[in-house]
């Protein structure tokens, strides 16, 4: 071999060595399907099924990313999903439990093939009465004004984020591996909390989330969604009960399943079950009152049918509507009424998409009205919730408190 070969080889051995040093998962995100003050679920996209196990190692202290210093380990299972027949990537899952409430984990991600994650950390809920922030917003986008709207929404410190449909916008195809891959390095660059902790998604699903492939099978129908956040609870809709005095019901209107039968059979039996917990959210993707699309439309109008009565009966606190990309704030309503005292509803998406136009006049059910992006901070406590809408710019465009 000639010293300029012998010199080519060592260059390829070093600039490998570079590389593999460099790696890591494709990417790693946080999830519930549990209670969120004992246990989170740490998400670990791979390029490729792997053979190795992958594995996740966690402390209540920081170890620098060496593995062998953390004191718990778990391996993530492998999760079978769609996403993996547009470019073989593979979902594994740690589901970690029985969790301090209130305590700041450290933890890797990954295996021996690509490498592991750099040091991340998250917080578990607090529990009981005390207080807790999250953001909500949905129709995002992966460019645009979702990256200031991001960071803006990082450095409010919320606890998690509520992300109530048409999340990256690629509408269910394949093909979308590359938006979907700038979606969650947006998220995870960008929803950090002040202090360096991630930032877990909950999720609504939207109309872009679904293609128009007729399947009954949802991972077909829905393969990204299905794929990434299919994991929350049993159905496509679930409930998530946060502390003693918050319960959340994120619901699918109409994208994968209608309104009525089973998804409000379930919703009936979920607010009778949380019926006297205090405060009561419904995240969903299209609004029961728009501010820009027709109030007749077919969603809004199956929505208010089916939901809103039980909306009513077991005295919802808040509706977060998303789909019109426009700014509003509701009056306070029920029975298709304004009343004094009856559920408020919040909306309307524009977490990144370009806000759309409202009516010259506000709507009747409508207390404000803007074209603007935005997204909603709700501080919740015993004494009552705090609500804040802030734009693209950082500006505060509204705030309201509720009993």
């Amino acid at each position: 071999m000639t010293a300029c070969r012998r010199w080519g080889a060592v260059v390829s051995v070093l600039v490998w060595a570079a590389l593999a040093s460099q790696a890591e998962p494709l990417h790693v995100y946080l999830t519930y399907s549990g209670a969120p003050e004992t246990s989170i679920d740490i998400n670990v996209l791979e390029r490729e099924k792997v053979a190795a196990p992958v594995d996740v190692y966690y402390d209540t202290e920081p170890r620098g990313g060496d593995a062998k210093a953390y004191t718990n380990k778990i391996t993530a299972g492998y999760v079978q999903s769609t996403m993996e027949l547009s470019d073989r990537r593979a979902l594994y899952v740690a589901p970690l439990k029985d969790l301090k409430p209130g305590t700041t984990y450290y933890f890797v991600g990954g295996e021996a093939k690509y490498g592991m994650s750099t040091e991340r950390k998250f917080r578990t809920l607090p529990g009981g009465d005390a207080p807790f922030r999250f953001v909500n917003g949905g129709d995002m986008g992966a460019d645009g004004l979702v990256i200031p709207l991001l960071t803006l929404a990082g450095k409010e410190n919320p606890d998690f984020g509520i992300v109530g449909g048409d999340i990256a916008y690629v509408n269910g195809l394949l093909g979308g591996f590359a938006t979907w891959d700038k979606w969650l390095d947006n998220w995870d660059q960008l929803m950090v909390t002040t202090d360096g902790r991630m930032i877990p998604i909950v999720t609504a699903i939207g109309n872009h989330e679904v293609n128009r492939y007729e399947s009954t099978e949802f991972s077909m129908t829905s393969p990204w969604y299905m794929g990434l956040f299919g994991r929350q609870g049993r159905n496509v809709f679930h409930t998530k009960k946060v502390g003693d005095n918050a319960v959340f019901f994120l619901l699918d209107s109409g994208h994968l399943e209608p309104h009525d039968g089973k998804q409000t059979a379930w919703l009936k039996q979920e607010l009778e079950q949380h019926k006297d917990v205090k405060y009561k959210f419904a995240a969903y993707h299209v609004p029961l009152y728009p501010a820009h699309r027709p109030y007749d439309g077919g969603g809004s109008k199956l929505g208010r049918e089916h939901w809103g009565p039980l909306f009513d009966e077991y005295n919802l606190t808040l509706g977060m509507e998303h789909h019109d990309h426009v700014f509003k704030r509701s009056k306070p309503l029920k029975d298709g009424k304004v009343v004094k005292k009856g559920t408020v509803y919040i909306g309307d998406g524009c977490f990144g998409r370009e806000a759309r136009v409202i009516d010259p006049q506000v709507r009747w059910y409508n207390r404000v009205e803007k074209s603007a992006a935005h997204f909603w901070v709700v501080d919740v406590s015993k004494r009552g919730l705090k609500l804040r809408a802030i734009d693209d710019k950082g500006a505060e465009i509204d705030r309201f408190s509720l009993p």
